[in-house]
């Protein structure tokens, strides 16, 4: 690999948007890590495939386990990492829990979720 591909040779520069951008990512730090942190968490394929399910719908742990056919222990630790970092919540009925997209899921990853209902409804149609 070339040495000169990653080069940047400037003719003008424009300080002030530089400064602006700066400024701007890092008053956003803690959202960055926030969004980053929560894809990372939804880059697992069975706490995606989680998150698009409760998009759907909620969901008891028990309709989890038979949808995905996992067992009830490996959804409930899935379940745990996600409501650990607030983007599930559930409610109760009884001794049952029913889980939740929490509001305090970010938007870009409601949006990756939202892609994937999209295009699964895409080919049911």
């Amino acid at each position: 690999m070339s040495e000169n591909m990653f080069s940047c040779v400037r003719t003008k520069i424009d300080q002030r948007k530089i400064e602006n951008y700066h400024r701007m990512v890092n008053e956003n730090k803690t959202g960055f890590k926030e969004i980053a942190k929560q894809i990372q968490l939804a880059g697992n394929d069975v706490r995606l495939k989680i998150l698009w399910l409760l998009k759907q719908d909620e969901f008891c742990v028990c309709d989890l386990s038979d949808i995905l056919q996992m067992s009830i222990p490996a959804i409930s630790q899935h379940l745990r990492k996600l409501k650990d970092n607030d983007m599930v919540d559930f409610r109760r009925d009884g001794q049952t829990l029913y889980y939740f997209i929490h509001p305090n899921l970010s938007n870009y990853v409601k949006l990756i979720i939202n892609d994937l209902v999209f295009e699964h409804q895409k080919e049911i149609i």
